[in-house]
């Protein structure tokens, strides 16, 4: 907080204690509209709807020709849910206000709020007919609103692309925008017009997301990434676009760039618990243990209960080799959230190497119960049972994993553990099946046995199979 933000908070305070001095005596003063208006902001700020409406009288009772405490109570009412309110406010300063632009919208809402869509587009569309450019943008954003309560995505997508036509500068509308393009599945019109609108407004941070998320979507990130950069580049405290990148060059591997952007969040805003994980998650594919488990037990220390820290904190201890200390933080990881089949594996791979094989074999179990979808973890719990001269039992479990998930790897797997179990035939007429079927996958086989790559027998099967 800036010495100016410090100074703001200080007088609010001091305002909300004296006016509620006065309630309590009983005994109210004439405020000025700011000071009252400060002090609405401060109620609704604090969910106090009670106080905020109380204020909002005040306001009307002292500036009754004022629209903004008028709007306020309206709005307030809306926020509410209590829309026959809202109305009967409407109904009340028509007199006064029947012309402005703002009561009219106000009415189409609450009609939408209401499930009266008719009569909402209804006040919409005579309010175009006589509107200026300027106002249109607004008609065109409050109609994309009444379509979106319609679940009219398409529709709301376009009456957005209007708006920002009529009126480039309506930020509500860009904001609004990409959820019209994501839940009208207008991805494609998206880049399209997204484009087309930067080229006359070139310096538009509203844009440049919109248009980064749509390349996103598509998996175009490389274009993803240079939109958000410049999306941050026009205004440096443009948090999301920081963060968007940062997300963007994690998933190419580009972990460096991704520590970057996500270090630019940190210096500029306030930390939160997902930032310091993302920066430790950086930290380790960077190599660097010490500063991942520095960043992880700091967002710790803003949730104690979330249990991806406690999981990656685990991460840290296993790649130290500290495998006691590791399994406790694995142990919490699963006590907080019990359906997550990494925590199991990981513990039961702390279990191995800890020497307790039946502990380790039990959580392998129970990780490819929760997804035996993933061929991953039913093939480390074969391994494990490899490693541990369990030959006949995983076997079973390859062929168990078979009904449930595919990919060449598992029967690359199985090949091995026929080979390493003296069944020789077999284990080559499987693998001249799985080179039919994914010779590039063959290297699966040299992971579970390295020895293999000097066999002559397998190597001239492979070696049939290659394609030219």
């Amino acid at each position: 907080m800036n010495n100016r933000q410090a100074d703001q908070s200080t007088k609010i305070s001091a305002l909300v204690s004296a006016y509620e001095a006065e309630v309590e005596a009983g005994e109210l003063k004439f405020r000025k509209e700011e000071d009252l208006l400060d002090l609405l902001d401060y109620y609704l700020e604090e969910q106090l709807p009670d106080q905020a409406l109380e204020i909002v009288e005040l306001g009307i009772t002292y500036f009754p020709y004022s629209s903004e405490f008028q709007i306020r109570k309206i709005r307030l009412f809306l926020g509410l849910g209590r829309e026959d309110l809202a109305m009967i406010a409407l109904d009340e300063c028509e007199v006064f206000f029947s012309g402005d632009l703002e009561f009219q919208l106000l009415r189409a809402e609450a009609f939408s709020r209401m499930g009266l869509f008719e009569n909402a587009h209804d006040i919409i569309d005579q309010l175009k007919e006589t509107a200026s450019a300027e106002d249109l943008g607004e008609l065109y954003l409050a109609e994309a609103v009444v379509f979106e309560s319609e679940r009219l995505f398409e529709q709301m997508f376009y009456s957005l692309r209007s708006a920002l036509l009529e009126d480039p500068a309506n930020q509500e509308a860009l904001h609004k925008m990409w959820v019209g393009v994501e839940l009208g599945k207008r991805y494609a019109e998206g880049i399209s017009f997204h484009e087309n609108f930067l080229n006359e407004n070139p310096y538009s941070k509203g844009a440049w997301y919109n248009l980064g998320q749509s390349y996103e979507y598509f998996g175009q990130y490389e274009e993803a990434i240079e939109a958000f950069e410049f999306a941050a580049a026009i205004d440096p405290s443009f948090e999301f676009a920081y963060r968007n990148c940062a997300e963007l060059y994690f998933q190419l591997k580009q972990y460096d760039k991704a520590l970057e952007n996500y270090l630019d969040v940190l210096r500029q805003f306030e930390p939160d618990q997902d930032l310091l994980l993302n920066i430790g998650q950086c930290y380790m594919e960077l190599g660097d243990v010490g500063m991942a488990r520095s960043f992880f037990q700091k967002a710790l220390r803003l949730d104690s209960h979330n249990d991806e820290v406690y999981f990656y904190l685990g991460e840290c201890f296993f790649r130290d080799e500290q495998f006691l200390k590791a399994s406790k933080y694995y142990l919490k990881a699963i006590e907080i959230e019990d359906r997550r089949e990494e925590y199991y594996r990981a513990l039961a791979e702390c279990y191995q190497f800890l020497g307790k094989p039946e502990k380790a074999r039990w959580y392998f179990q129970e990780a490819v119960e929760i997804a035996p979808e993933s061929a991953q973890y039913w093939i480390r719990y074969a391994r494990f049972l490899m490693e541990s001269d369990k030959l006949a039992e995983a076997l079973e479990v390859l062929i168990e994993a078979e009904e449930h998930a595919g990919g060449a790897d598992l029967l690359y797997c199985r090949i091995a553990c026929l080979l390493s179990m003296g069944q020789r035939a077999e284990a080559l007429y499987w693998l001249n099946e799985a080179l039919d079927q994914d010779y590039d996958s063959h290297q699966y086989l040299f992971e579970w046995r390295p020895d293999l790559l000097v066999d002559p027998e397998i190597r001239a099967i492979i070696t049939a199979f290659q394609p030219f």
